[in-house]
């Protein structure tokens, strides 16, 4: 077994349905770009599509992705689109994210026009975040030049958070209000076009936070795949009866064997040597399958129930672990990356810790080529 990634549809249901009622009477929303944080796009979707207001992407690809696939849910991409590629978009019923009043917005009405249908839109507001979206003041103005083109639908007016993980944010609170007074400016014209948009602002942190940031909508991202937004989040939690199942497992086996003399070295540019006699397991999988460069002699995976340090630098497509205290590893026993092996687990938060990031960069940076499996739902 070179490497294989489980991820379990049982566990990405449970976690979408206590999502939803976490934040019920308002829809759960889940984001599933980036190949699902590495858990697999279509095969994530089609899990919890049946639980979902919409799946949130980040590309049209995605979107199109998506549908080949058969997943019927609404799908909104929140990232930009090309304008050449708008019909595509409206093909494959795409919702998408709209902040451009110039000839962004033509195009998109136009495109709309061509095909004989309204293009449904959710409007961008960027209350703070500074990446994509309409400037506060101009916000209003925008939405009622949008409303006058029939060939647009304010499907929804959104903006996203910059510090929800943090329990005590003014910036939160400043975002709240600056995001709200667009939508007080914006409600008298919304109601005279009888249009009711979706208001959504919150993502996993603020969902579960900041509880008057959920509004119509929450897009639950990182917390769909049984993962934390943050440590201090999790804290925050406990005792409010939100259980998490992390969905993916990460397994391989041991390919090689090596006995390693006190002293000699191990692995690229001799950063480890043996303080005594050892023995070497090898993995046959290194950074180019995801796991961070970091982890050499500081991370661990799991073999026979017990942690086995890695010695050495992780190498391209090869890391060495210390077997010397698992008597019971040998060529082909099984390695668990990340999961769970007995009592003892490896997360992709450990991972984080070790390579000192968070777990979305671990999780997002599992490459699409590696082998997936996804356990389905029982019958």
């Amino acid at each position: 077994m070179t490497g294989e990634l489980r991820v379990s549809a049982e566990a990405l249901r449970a976690n979408a349905r206590a999502l939803r009622e976490l934040v019920a009477p308002a829809r759960a929303a889940f984001v599933v770009k980036s190949n699902a944080y590495g858990h697999g796009l279509v095969e994530t979707a089609l899990a919890i599509e049946s639980l979902a207001s919409h799946l949130c992407v980040f590309s049209l690809d995605e979107a199109i992705a998506l549908r080949d696939g058969g997943v019927g849910a609404p799908v909104l991409v929140l990232g930009p689109i090309p304008h050449e590629r708008l019909d595509e978009a409206i093909a494959a019923r795409a919702e998408i994210a709209l902040w451009d009043v110039r000839a962004y917005a033509a195009e998109v009405a136009a495109a709309a026009r061509r095909r004989g249908t309204r293009f449904k839109v959710h409007v961008k507001i960027d209350t703070g975040v500074r990446r994509f979206g309409l400037r506060v003041e101009d916000a209003p103005d925008a939405i009622e030049s949008y409303l006058a083109r029939p060939e647009i639908e304010i499907a929804g007016i959104f903006s996203h958070l910059a510090a929800a993980e943090e329990l005590d944010s003014p910036f939160t609170t400043v975002q709240g209000e600056r995001f709200e007074s667009v939508l007080a400016q914006s409600r008298p014209l919304l109601a005279h076009y009888k249009t009711h948009p979706l208001a959504h602002i919150a993502a996993s942190a603020a969902g579960m936070l900041w509880p008057q940031t959920r509004l119509d909508m929450v897009r639950f991202g990182i917390a769909l795949y049984g993962l934390w937004p943050s440590p201090l989040t999790r804290e925050a939690m406990e005792g409010s009866g939100l259980v998490l199942q992390p969905a993916l497992s990460f397994v391989a086996g041991i390919v090689a064997e090596r006995r390693v003399r006190a002293g000699e070295p191990v692995g690229y540019g001799c950063t480890y040597h043996a303080p005594h006699e050892m023995r070497i397991g090898i993995v046959p999988l290194g950074y180019a399958d995801g796991i961070p460069r970091a982890l050499s002699n500081a991370g661990a995976f799991l073999v026979a129930g017990k942690r086995a340090p890695i010695v050495g630098r992780v190498c391209m497509n090869v890391t060495l672990l210390d077997l010397t205290d698992i008597p019971e590893a040998a060529v082909g026993t099984t390695v668990t990356l990340i999961g769970r092996d007995g009592e003892a687990s490896a997360s992709a938060d450990d991972w984080a810790v070790w390579a000192d990031t968070i777990n979305y960069e671990i999780v997002s940076r599992l490459p699409a080529e590696l082998s997936r499996r996804t356990a389905p739902l029982p019958e």
